[in-house]
């Protein structure tokens, strides 16, 4: 699933010319001998079939019938190579072809590679069988010739094999892209869906799944990540909804979301998704994470961090007047005594305790104890009660968001809170 970089088919080896580079001279012996060759095709053929049909990626994939063929057709291309005789259009294109056709059979490189230089060694036994003893020293200084015709039709089955394997790199990409997408867009009931996104990224409709998103100013990083990710690791990458998101396969029984090669990558991670169908919901709630993201954040976020300014972005017109009910009492005060007061509550729910949040803020605790009270007396909420401090977490959340400064931190959590502008 792990979706790397696509090979770029203008990249791939050049095709070779239409004839080997610097051929040697074809003698009038080696030209004789290669017309007989060509009178007993069949003959070649069958011994190559016999060698190559039992090679691992041909038993079950390429037919007799479709070896015979293309090594009638190759043999005879590389014959009336060996002994300079006229070439058709249609026998230049058999190296392409060969290479397009056993990529788009699956035949692993490696064992087309060996394929396509065993006809060397059928050749060479073929034109030896048909040389008398004492002809063969002139047969020997052909062999040049033969070698250079079979690594002239090597080179271009290679480089057709793969410009074809990036050609279906991508057509799989983007198959695997649109059905990816209409499974993030959709409610995760249709099982069908389920089932062929599962089939496309290799895993099972039952296994675990963490979501990241990451929203533009943020991409980079989580591509690094993926891309630094081992080969085994399944994973998919694309863009949805002007976000980047990641699904990755998670290991059986993993209970966190955020798996440890994405620690220090800024991004929103929804909650564990326990089965494919269930990885839109997953993603949605990534998204609206997100969406309360901003340039503070140094790693992941998951939705117990940002609950807070996520409720707060859907609350709408009630998060202004929560705010409002909760913190108009502080109107009336400058700017700068409002600040020290938001700044001694929110650090105070962030540690929890007197001592700490005056050694944050670098002051008595007694000043401490004498902004929480002020508060207090201004707003009609304590700090130090668990209740009525998350409302009034809560409200600094929808008073940032309001009042411009965007999202309230890169986590919800209170120490992100120490900067919450005047109610306009």
């Amino acid at each position: 699933m792990h979706n790397p970089p696509l090979p770029d088919p203008l990249a791939s080896a050049s095709p070779a010319p239409l004839e080997p580079d610097g051929a040697t001279p074809v003698s009038a012996e080696l030209r004789t001998l290669v017309r007989d060759c060509l009178d007993d095709l069949d003959s070649l053929v069958a011994r190559y079939v016999a060698e190559v049909s039992a090679f691992e990626g041909y038993e079950s994939t390429v037919t007799a019938d479709d070896l015979r063929d293309t090594a009638r057709a190759c043999f005879e291309l590389l014959l009336r190579l060996i002994g300079g005789l006229p070439l058709s259009e249609e026998l230049r294109e058999v190296p392409a072809r060969l290479g397009r056709r056993r990529a788009d059979q699956g035949v692993p490189l490696e064992q087309l590679l060996r394929a396509v230089r065993m006809d060397f060694r059928v050749l060479w036994t073929a034109m030896t069988e048909r040389t008398e003893p004492a002809d063969l020293p002139e047969l020997t200084r052909g062999a040049v010739r033969v070698w250079e015709a079979v690594e002239f039709h090597t080179v271009q089955v290679h480089a057709a094999y793969l410009d074809q394997i990036a050609v279906l790199a991508r057509e799989r990409e983007r198959e695997r892209t649109a059905l990816m997408g209409r499974l993030l867009s959709s409610d995760g009931r249709d099982q069908r869906l389920v089932t062929q996104v599962a089939t496309l990224l290799q895993v099972s409709t039952q296994s675990d799944f963490t979501v990241a998103v990451a929203p533009p100013g943020f991409q980079q990083g989580l591509r690094r990540a993926v891309s630094a990710l081992p080969s085994g690791q399944i994973s998919h990458l694309q863009q949805h909804n002007g976000m980047l998101v990641l699904v990755a396969r998670l290991p059986p029984g993993a209970h966190h979301p955020v798996p440890s090669w994405l620690d220090g990558v800024p991004c929103a991670v929804g909650p564990v998704a326990r089965g494919l169908a269930r990885v839109p919901d997953a993603v949605r709630m990534a998204e609206a994470i997100a969406a309360t993201l901003d340039g503070e954040a140094t790693g992941p976020v998951t939705l117990s961090e940002a609950w807070m300014p996520v409720a707060a972005a859907r609350l709408g017109t009630m998060a202004d007047a929560l705010a409002d009910s909760v913190l108009s009492g502080l109107d009336p005060l400058p700017p700068h005594e409002r600040e020290r007061l938001l700044t001694a509550v929110a650090t105070y729910c962030a540690t929890g305790s007197i001592a700490e949040t005056a050694r944050v803020l670098y002051c008595h605790r007694n000043t401490v104890l004498n902004r929480l009270n002020r508060f207090s007396e201004l707003t009609g909420y304590r700090a130090t009660s668990p209740e009525e401090a998350a409302t009034v977490l809560f409200a600094l959340h929808c008073a940032r968001s309001r009042d411009g400064q965007g999202p309230s931190g890169g986590s919800g959590r209170p120490q992100d809170l120490t900067s919450t502008a005047r109610r306009p």
